[in-house]
């Protein structure tokens, strides 16, 4: 099992975003298919496991943000 960490900054508010709704979504060949939503903690901090590794593309609250290299970590500022 792989894990990605993605941390999500609500620059509207200037502070970590608490209980925001993280996707990871793959699209590729050989990976297909989303991540199970995991919700960030009061870090702003949302741990995924999954099986895929490649580019994942990062949905958080249902929108599109941004991609990132899973397994890996990113920060996404909203």
């Amino acid at each position: 099992m792989n894990t990605s960490i993605v941390k999500v900054y609500d620059s509207k508010y200037g502070k970590w975003m608490k209980n925001a709704k993280v996707v990871l979504g793959w699209d590729g060949f050989l990976n297909l298919g989303m991540s199970k939503a995991v919700y960030t903690n009061s870090n702003g901090l949302a741990e995924i496991n999954h099986s895929s590794k490649g580019q994942a593309t990062i949905y958080v609250n249902g929108k599109k943000v941004g991609k990132m290299k899973t397994p890996g970590s990113t920060t996404i500022t909203i």
